[in-house]
């Protein structure tokens, strides 16, 4: 709806508005000041400097009347149908206050619909004094949400249905941090930069961007580099699809492993920032993997192997093996290690001289490198100390302080030998760390300690069958020099 603007009218007295219901008066009407509300749906928020126009309301009185209609809406959006709410004239309507007017010459239209309102109030502001981006983008998405279509809006307001569209895509972001940006006079914010920000398609990712942005280059920036990151998750997700859907499976990662030591190689690959396409090999024994921002299509590499490399590899099996079963052997002696260190807590075992024992205790556990309160967390909750809560810790403390210095030492020594094994990793003997552990066996059979089985003794003095023997090493280096001489 259109509005002619009325100027010069005189004014009669105040008409009761059950007299305009329905009625649009060519006539104006002095309102008491404290009887006209602001609408709560202005889009225009920032009124500008007022200082001007106040004098000359000191001086002249207001000149231009202003247009209400009947009612208003209270701060909890209830309607009442007494006294009037402003549509145009804000302006004069705050400097007037401003300038200690009492009364306003007013116009008042009955029968406007809200929707109608709100297109008057944008329509005429943007007429009159132009609004800022903010304000017009926050104006035309509330006449879209009053039902208008962008058609619509460009025909009443005058604007192009593409700036429409880009107002709209402003009025997404974040209200107050807008705002901020754009009252900030060292930041620059320009409408160059936002059309920028609205190529990228997350709503979240521009406010995001807006928030972090120190200035208005740097905003353009990142809003381009969020754009061609979008653009390449969006190619990356396709070509995915696509690449499932041919029946090749994700990488795993041994597989992304195996591309750094040469065991895989890539057959097919695409730059996730270029148009190109993937072009789809055969998919047997195919992975697709992502790797700086490329999607690769990788196989097995096939390789022949020497003799040489074949007794490698089954010497490399046959020493695992080996290696396991050692292993198990240390383990059963552990767990009986625990189990005797229990006894002697619970005063089930032989009870040698404490003193004797506490010495030798100390030596050993000197020679290994010391002790440390985490040994003991370790032992009671069979967790690494920071792995543990606050309440695991106090249980294993509490534990701790229950017990003699003696049994502190066996479990710290129990624990030592828990890290060493008697063997290098060529599974040859350690004459060091098995000769150590045999010694601290000899504290543990002053309490009652044998080994189960001969097997127990001969992983840790060194005579079992599955160390590897210095012949073998030799015979290693004769192989190796046969081959250099090949």
């Amino acid at each position: 709806m259109g509005l002619d603007v009325f100027e010069n009218y005189e004014c009669d007295g105040q008409i009761e508005i059950s007299d305009l219901k329905g009625e649009r008066m060519d006539k104006l009407i002095y309102i008491p000041a404290d009887q006209i509300h602001e609408h709560p749906d202005n889009p225009r928020k920032d009124l500008g400097d007022l200082t001007e126009l106040t004098e000359s309301i000191r001086q002249n009185g207001i000149m231009q009347n202003l247009t209400v209609i009947p009612g208003y809406w209270d701060n909890k959006r209830g309607f009442h149908e007494e006294e009037y709410t402003l549509l145009i004239g804000h302006r004069r309507y705050s400097a007037g206050k401003m300038a200690a007017v009492t009364e306003y010459p007013c116009r008042i239209i009955a029968g406007m619909s809200y929707k109608e309102q709100v297109g008057t109030m944008l329509t005429e502001n943007m007429q009159r004094v132009d609004l800022t981006i903010p304000e017009q983008a926050e104006g035309f998405q509330m006449m879209l949400d009053l039902g208008d279509t962008v058609e619509d809006i460009a025909n009443k307001t005058g604007f192009s249905e593409s700036t429409v569209r880009h107002r709209v895509n402003i009025a997404k972001l974040d209200k107050s941090t807008l705002k901020e940006k754009n009252d900030d006079e060292g930041f620059q914010l320009t409408l160059k930069d936002l059309y920028e920000l609205e190529k990228i398609k997350s709503v979240e990712k521009r406010n995001e961007i807006l928030r972090a942005s120190y200035s208005s280059t740097d905003l353009a920036a990142r809003a381009r580099s969020a754009v061609a990151d979008e653009k390449r998750k969006a190619k990356e997700t396709a070509i995915i699809e696509k690449l499932e859907a041919a029946g090749i499976k994700k990488a795993p990662k041994e597989v992304e492993n195996g591309i750094w030591t040469g065991s895989w190689k890539e057959v097919a690959g695409c730059d996730l920032n270029k148009d190109d396409d993937i072009e789809i090999p055969d998919t047997e024994g195919k992975y697709w993997i992502t790797q700086y921002q490329r999607i690769r299509i990788v196989e097995k590499v096939i390789k022949k192997q020497t003799r040489a490399e074949e007794r490698r590899e089954k010497e490399e099996k046959e020493r695992k093996a080996r290696k396991k079963e050692l292993k198990e052997i240390t383990r059963v002696s552990t767990e009986r290690r625990k189990q005797l260190i229990l006894d002697i807590i619970a005063g089930k075992a032989a009870k040698p001289n404490e003193e004797l024992v506490k010495n030798m205790c100390w030596v050993l556990l000197v020679e290994m490198g010391g002790v440390y309160k985490s040994l003991f967390i370790k032992y009671f909750t069979e967790k690494n100390d920071w792995d543990c809560n606050n309440e695991e810790k106090a249980e294993a403390n509490e534990k701790i302080q229950k017990l003699s210095i003696m049994e502190q030492m066996l479990i710290l020594l129990h624990m030592r030998m828990s890290e060493k094994e008697p063997w290098d990793y060529s599974l040859r003997y350690d004459k060091e760390n098995g000769g150590i552990l045999l010694e601290c066996y000899r504290v543990f059979k002053m309490f009652g300690w044998f080994f189960d089985t001969e097997e127990e003794e001969q992983v840790l003095d060194g005579t079992h069958e599955y160390y590897r023997k210095d012949e073998d090493k030799n015979g290693e280096e004769i192989e190796c020099v046969e081959q250099c001489m090949n």
